[in-house]
């Protein structure tokens, strides 16, 4: 990597962490989302009495089977959060790499 490319990548490297960021906010903010999702459905069963089980393990069993694609949508979103958090992490250490490799070239210009 040539020090015009190092440069460009610097500059280029905030506006692309900023939209990692706003990425992962997206993400968090359909996570919450279907957590929410989640809850009403399960209020919602509880509250028809279809759920009956005798113990709180059974009743538990009960509620999930009846709300497996809910789960499954939140899971969803749980891994786009884990993506977008990767993202950020990628971006950000690339900076910090930059940087220090911006410090080493200063060192051996001089």
């Amino acid at each position: 990597m040539t020090k015009q490319e190092i440069a460009g990548r610097l500059l280029a490297l905030p506006g692309k962490i900023a939209e990692a960021e706003y990425a992962l906010l997206k993400a968090e903010e359909g996570l919450r989302w279907y957590k929410l999702d989640l809850q009403k459905r399960e209020d919602e069963i509880m509250n028809s009495g279809a759920i009956d089980g005798k113990n709180e393990a059974i009743r538990s069993a009960q509620l999930r089977s009846f709300t497996g694609q809910y789960r499954e949508e939140v899971a969803g979103a749980e891994k786009e959060v884990l993506k977008a958090q990767v993202e950020l992490r990628v971006l950000r250490t690339e900076l910090e790499t930059l940087k220090a490799v911006v410090e080493l070239l200063k060192g051996a210009a001089a």
